[in-house]
């Protein structure tokens, strides 16, 4: 794992799920949305619906409910609420997700936010946090045309950044950015948030942490171990 992330030269962060603890709004709050309106929203569609585009959910949610679903009426509600809450800073990150970023940046390592969310709500989320300036880009739902489990946000994002997906990283927590990581040829490192993978899911990762902290742990005992070994030599 030592060689390994010494080879490694981009690193790419999913945004919802996985920086910030955004998922448990969406679903929490789009539930009571729902639920307002006569529709129950079910573990099956959140899981279908994680990751994926605002057009591919607004389908996916429609063949579950019917075609009279107000998606676009309820979505518009949960992201206001969350985008109020993101300017205000009020979204917090997820565990060790500021650590892993601060990590990165100190051993000089590119990172990009590919995400498939709006632009000004990813920049509201990293700005609000303070975060943003660990990104060298922000890929969002408005430069690509085929959303997770598509791998086009993880091929843009290698591309901007001149790098190969074999020398890539990618770190999500849905079932789909898994797919659309293996699929482009990285390394899909799993950080699961509010579904735990399946046995599909966990043939496709490289690696599976319990939170971002393990991660950062994971290589610093590794270099220290390295660095004990050195000087018994």
């Amino acid at each position: 794992m030592g060689r390994f992330f010494d080879e490694i030269e981009l690193f790419l962060f999913d945004m919802d799920g996985l920086l910030f603890d955004t998922e448990t709004i969406y679903v929490e709050y789009g539930r009571e949305v729902a639920k307002e309106k006569g529709y129950t929203i079910t573990k099956d569609i959140v899981e279908k619906t994680t990751g994926v585009t605002n057009d591919k959910a607004r389908i996916l949610f429609k063949e579950a409910l019917g075609q009279n679903f107000p998606y676009d009426e309820m979505m518009e509600t949960v992201k206001n609420y969350i985008l109020e809450k993101a300017l205000k800073g009020e979204v917090p990150l997820k565990l060790g997700a500021l650590e892993l970023l601060e990590f990165l940046k100190k051993n000089d390592k590119q990172m990009i936010l590919a995400t498939s969310s709006e632009l000004h709500l990813a920049e509201a989320l990293t700005e609000g946090k303070d975060v943003r300036k660990y990104f060298s880009h922000l890929i969002t739902a408005e430069d690509v045309v085929h959303g997770k489990p598509d791998p086009e946000v993880f091929l843009i994002s290698a591309e901007k950044a001149g790098v190969s997906c074999e020398k890539t990283v990618v770190f999500e927590d849905s079932f789909n950015g898994i797919r659309a990581a293996h699929a482009a040829g990285a390394f899909p490192i799993m950080v699961p948030d509010k579904l735990k993978p399946t046995e599909e899911i966990l043939k496709l990762v490289y690696k599976k942490f319990d939170n971002l902290d393990s991660f950062v742990k994971e290589i610093e005992k590794i270099k220290n171990e390295k660095n004990i070994k050195g000087k018994v030599k």
